[in-house]
């Protein structure tokens, strides 16, 4: 969603191919030769290939400096930048997987309302992070500039919509939801994917 997002953002020209996680065709022999990972997204350009959410983001906004959607190098703004893409990989998205996904983390017959219920604590914990430092800091995640990491934040955020723990619930970061959902970027990416989002 956020690489999506960010391409019509950017404004450039791209192909989207549709990785059916449901069917299983990001575990083909096809796509693992792509990506090893079988997950999504990947980008293929210039005839490289980079995959990683963050780090996808991260080097189209680079190709593209002139759009200011990310602080310029040396900045300190670059570190905060740096800081949210990478928390946001490691420790926010790694509690959403937890959730949405238990099993992945534990094995037999352990009961997996146990890893659910941590997570939703850990999400709980990240989304009053997020929420503090809008509050104090906005109304974007580096102040009064738009970034790539607000893209990121937003997909993060729609994921969470049914679960115990919901971004939507903590009042600044719903404001930055509806900030996001009011542009042209967001709009076309969600009627491309057929997806609605209300906060």
């Amino acid at each position: 969603m956020a690489i999506h997002a960010l391409l019509e953002e950017l404004g450039v020209d791209y192909e989207l191919v549709e990785i059916d996680l449901t069917k299983g065709i990001q575990r083909t022999p096809e796509y693992l030769a792509i990506n090893p990972n079988g997950k999504v997204p990947t980008l293929v350009h210039k005839g490289e290939v980079i995959y990683e959410s963050a780090a996808i983001l991260m080097y189209l906004l680079d190709q593209h400096p002139d759009a200011g959607l990310a602080p310029s190098l040396g900045s300190v703004k670059r570190g905060h930048y740096y800081q949210y893409l990478t928390w946001m990989s490691n420790t926010l998205q790694e509690a959403i997987n937890r959730w949405a996904h238990p099993e992945n983390y534990v094995g037999g017959d352990i009961d997996l309302s146990l890893v659910v219920d941590k997570a939703t604590l850990e999400l709980n914990r990240c989304w009053q992070l997020i929420d503090d430092e809008l509050v104090n800091n906005g109304p974007w995640l580096l102040g009064d500039s738009l970034s790539g990491a607000d893209y990121h934040l937003f997909m993060l955020a729609y994921w969470s919509r049914c679960y115990d723990s919901r971004a939507q619930d903590w009042p600044n970061i719903c404001q930055h939801l509806k900030a996001m959902l009011q542009r042209d970027s967001i709009q076309q990416m969600m009627s491309q994917e057929g997806l609605t989002f209300k906060c």
